[in-house]
Parts: C-alpha cells; sequence; structure tokens
C-alpha cells in the first residue's frame, strides 16, 4: 500500500515479491500491476537503469542480504530516478522488540492490535524479521552516501501507537522510559522511517 496520486500519470508498473500468494492478492484485490514478478530481490532478474521510480515499503528487514538488494534497486534506476524506501528502523525501540519476540507474538500484535484477523495465513504478513545492520537510520543513509545518492527527504513516525487506542499514552511513555535506559543506543522518537532519494543524473557528453 503506498500514498501515491499517480491519477492521470502514463505508467508501467511492475511488482516484485518472493511471496506468490501475496502478489496474487494485489492482481486481484489492487489490479494496478503492469507486470507481477514473482522473484527474490536478490537474485530476480531486474533491467539495468530502467525505471522512473523504485518504491519499497516494510520489506527490507525481512531480507537477508538488504544492502546487496538496495544495490539492486539502484542499479535498476534509471539516471535522475527516485528510490523510496521505507523501514521500521532497527535502533527504535519498535525495531529491537520486533527483533526480540518470536514471530508468533508478531503475529498475535497483527490481529489483536492492528485488527488484522488474516495475519500470518498465505498471502498476508507479518513475515520473519532480519534486521540486517543497514536497516536504520544510520545504516541507510550510510549506504546511501556510498551509493552517491541525493537526500531529498527523510521522515519518522510513530504512527504504530494509534492502534493502542486509549493506551497509546502509556505506550508511548513504557517506549520512552526503555529507550532512556539504553544510554542512547535507541530511540522512541519514531518506530517507522520514510526516505527518498535521487540517483545522480547521466554526465553530459563530452563534444569535441
Amino acid at each position: 500500500m503506498w500514498t501515491w496520486n499517480l491519477d492521470g500519470i502514463q505508467m508501467h508498473l511492475t511488482g516484485v515479491d518472493v511471496d506468490a500468494d501475496a502478489l496474487r492478492l494485489r492482481v486481484q484485490e489492487r489490479g494496478d500491476l503492469d507486470e507481477a514478478i514473482v522473484g527474490d530481490l536478490l537474485t530476480v532478474p531486474l533491467p539495468d537503469a530502467a525505471y522512473d521510480i523504485v518504491h519499497s515499503a516494510f520489506v527490507l528487514e525481512h531480507v537477508s542480504g538488504a544492502e546487496d538488494a538496495l544495490d539492486r534497486m539502484v542499479a535498476a534506476l534509471r539516471p535522475g530516478g527516485l528510490l523510496v524506501l521505507k523501514i521500521p528502523d532497527g535502533r527504535s525501540m519498535y525495531g529491537f522488540l520486533a527483533r526480540r519476540t518470536p514471530h508468533r507474538l508478531h503475529v498475535l500484535y497483527k490481529r489483536k492490535i492492528r485488527r488484522k484477523p488474516l495475519a500470518g495465513t498465505p498471502g498476508h504478513g507479518p513475515y520473519p524479521v532480519v534486521y540486517d545492520a543497514v536497516i536504520s537510520g544510520t545504516g541507510i543513509l550510510a549506504w546511501g552516501r556510498k551509493q552517491q545518492l541525493e537526500v531529498l527527504s527523510v521522515v519518522g513516525d510513530n504512527g504504530h501507537l494509534r492502534f493502542f487506542g486509549r493506551l497509546a499514552p502509556v505506550v508511548d511513555i513504557g517506549l520512552r522510559g526503555a529507550a532512556v535506559l539504553s544510554l542512547g543506543h535507541l530511540t522512541a522518537r519514531h518506530a517507522n522511517l520514510a526516505f527518498a532519494f535521487k540517483k545522480p543524473a547521466a554526465p553530459e557528453p563530452v563534444r569535441d
């Protein structure tokens, strides 16, 4: 899901997912993909410099070898194109808890707190988490510098708190208190991060 407003824009939309059931549901329920590719981001064939925008939302925390997947995304992006990434920050309290709790609790959280009764069934997350080192604010920005990407925007949010209803302030205070006890290693100011990068434009050809 995304908040892009693409009305009236002529485009060809390609979706890639290793979960064939999830991709099938996307095609059936949203019907917005021109091309659906079942494949692993680490191995699926992607044409070089072919896409104007590459968008990845809450996928990379589940990938072992996330930096390699990011490198392949940039390779598939045309010069001057946009890379939009959304991740849970591995150095947030949310990320810390996700890494250290069993997967069955993630399913229970999705069903009971997020009100997603199909969570954990075929085609529906949550999926087991990995949280490679790059999956954090500092990790993504360091990777972006290495790729010589221009940072257009970085935004953090604690949107997950709204799902706790009246308990949200209590949960927030608890997470912030735990972050203080981490002596600066973790943050509760946000759980999720969104990045917008721009790939450098191709150099102008040298004319005699």
